[in-house]
């Protein structure tokens, strides 16, 4: 079973790296839209208590300061293994300096595997709906970190991530 979740993850990860260089292609008649760089985030979740780890594909602007940024988590820890894909909106505040704040909202699944003591079924999936906010500061050589706090909103998202990323151009 175990091995199982770790083919999941993998395709669903193929999947979104070939539709992110499929968006890249589609969009270079756009502006703003197309590939825009990638990154890796990790943070800590409660209820459930979890470590959490991820990547995200920088997508560019689809609207004056408005950024599609698709990441995907995954959550171990507190019996449970969490997998979450969101495609994520933000508004940033580009007047800001140097620390640039954000807000914005994500929407996707969750796949919740339970331990093997759970009642019934031993996973669930359901749709993902998370507000978020956070601030972010570019580095050296076109890097950029940023500190980020999500909420979750449906039962299995978890209650709250606080996580910290960086992302590459």
């Amino acid at each position: 079973m175990r091995n199982k979740r770790y083919v999941y993850l993998a395709v669903i990860i193929i999947i979104l790296t070939i539709i992110c260089f499929a968006t890249k292609t589609m969009a270079q008649g756009m502006s703003g839209i197309g590939w825009d760089g990638w990154g890796a985030r990790a943070g800590l979740s409660g209820d459930p208590d979890q470590i959490y780890g991820g990547v995200h594909f920088n997508l560019g602007e689809f609207a004056k300061d408005v950024r599609f940024r698709p990441s995907v988590e995954l959550g171990l820890g507190d019996d449970l293994t969490v997998l979450q894909i969101l495609a994520e909106v933000h508004y940033v505040f580009s007047k800001a300096r140097t620390w640039k704040p954000y807000l914005g909202g994500g929407l996707g699944f969750t796949y919740v595997n339970f331990d093997n003591d759970h009642p019934g079924d031993d996973s669930d999936t359901e749709i993902s709906l998370c507000p978020i906010g956070g601030i972010e500061t570019r580095l050296n050589q076109g890097k950029k970190i940023f500190f980020e706090l999500k909420l979750g909103l449906t039962d299995e998202d978890p209650d709250i991530k606080l996580g910290v990323g960086l992302s590459w151009r």
